[in-house]
């Protein structure tokens, strides 16, 4: 890890006092901005969060060219890092599904924060400046560049990257994104220790944000879903099918550390990422049988339907009250649909329009009494072809 020229002008202490320093004015200040003034307060926090890690290095007198480490990015360490981007993303999101599993009333932060975020009146490209390349410039200022110029003094490298990871997270707020920020912060730590170049984890972080914003905006502009009923309650055979469908993520980590540090590479290390990934996939799929004994009704087959349709699932039993999960896949088609689960008195007990993509999820959690419930797939638009399929699922 290379050192400041006066490194002995920041020391690990520092760090913490400048995070703690920095969440005082994030819990107080800031959080009363974002409620006010809504997306005005976003920006403001961002440059807020900037102008305190500019501030701490001209009052310790640093050089903040140092402490924003600017290089030029080759086409090795852009390809490196975006497959180390992609694999940890993967692992992310494999997280998150087990967070989401664990505390299933942590959805309701996403609803909130989609809410906030995607209430119609921003377009694209102002979201895509404001939600993904601010902070991605902002928070790398602070958090890469600031806090962990503190830790640069460390002998050992591990202890800085789990720090940063762990403040990273923290500064989130957020029981279900946590691991997801703290794995991406404390990667994006360790590209910036091994490559001393913040730009490198400036463009991995405005790509992260990036998809997010984009994936986010494309779903709800493209179906009837708003950003506040988007659901993230899973059940364990949704932890498994996450885990066995991210099975190459540490083969792909390998392949970027590979493309980045090629000078401390070692073939071991591929031997390694491939038990883990093997680890991963049979874990997975045992996981998933788990959880889909747990089914209390399963069904799959063709689609065939066309626009208007109803595909009604009748007779499905409830033998006593309890929260179940009702997951409803659609893969194959370009369709529009929704669905409805209906208690016996037809009453609609939860329901919700389908995104549009070639694997369409409808997962919700609703309480329901005992009885016969029935699960309506509505056809709303578009024809599903002769290749589409569905499954459901009631646990």
């Amino acid at each position: 890890m290379q050192k400041l020229t006066n490194q002995e002008r920041l020391r690990p202490w520092m760090g913490f006092v400048l995070f703690g320093f920095m969440m005082a004015v994030f819990v107080t200040l800031c959080a009363w901005m974002q409620q006010n003034w809504g997306m005005v307060g976003l920006v403001l926090t961002e440059l807020i969060l900037a102008a305190i890690a500019i501030g701490f290095c001209l009052i310790r007198k640093v050089k903040i060219s140092e402490v924003l480490p600017i290089k030029k990015i080759t086409v090795r360490d852009f390809f490196g890092c975006v497959i180390l981007l992609i694999s940890t993303y993967m692992i992310s999101m494999a997280s998150v599904m087990l967070t989401a599993f664990i505390f299933p009333d942590s959805a309701a932060e996403a609803n909130a924060l989609g809410s906030f975020l995607y209430d119609g009146t921003y377009g694209l490209i102002p979201l895509l400046l404001i939600v993904a390349l601010l902070p991605a410039t902002c928070e790398e200022i602070f958090h890469r560049g600031a806090v962990l110029s503190t830790f640069r003094s460390l002998d050992k490298e591990w202890i800085a990257v789990i720090l940063v990871g762990l403040f990273f997270s923290i500064n989130h707020l957020s029981i279900l994104r946590g691991p997801f920020t703290f794995i991406l912060g404390a990667v994006f730590a360790y590209v910036v220790i091994k490559k001393n170049n913040i730009l490198l984890t400036m463009m991995m972080h405005f790509m992260v944000n990036s998809f997010s914003v984009c994936l986010t905006y494309f779903v709800l502009s493209n179906t009837e879903m708003e950003a506040s009923s988007m659901s993230l309650e899973v059940g364990l055979d949704t932890v498994g099918l996450y885990t066995a469908l991210m099975f190459l993520a540490p083969v792909l980590f390998v392949t970027g550390k590979m493309l980045l540090m090629p000078e401390t590479h070692k073939n071991k290390h591929f031997a390694i990422a491939g038990i883990i990934s093997a680890a991963m996939l049979i874990g997975g799929i045992v996981i998933m049988m788990l959880g889909s004994k747990q089914s209390l009704f399963s069904a799959n087959g063709p689609l065939d339907m066309s626009e208007g349709e109803v595909k009604t699932f009748d007779g499905i039993c409830i033998q006593e009250e309890d929260d179940y999960t009702i997951v409803v896949v659609i893969t194959g088609s370009e369709g529009n649909f929704r669905v409805e689960v209906k208690d016996e008195n037809g009453e609609v007990a939860c329901g919700g329009n389908m995104d549009t993509s070639m694997m369409q999820i409808y997962n919700s959690t609703v309480r329901l009494d005992e009885g016969e419930i029935s699960i309506d797939i509505i056809s709303l638009s578009g024809d599903p072809g002769q290749n589409a399929s569905y499954s459901i699922a009631v646990k």
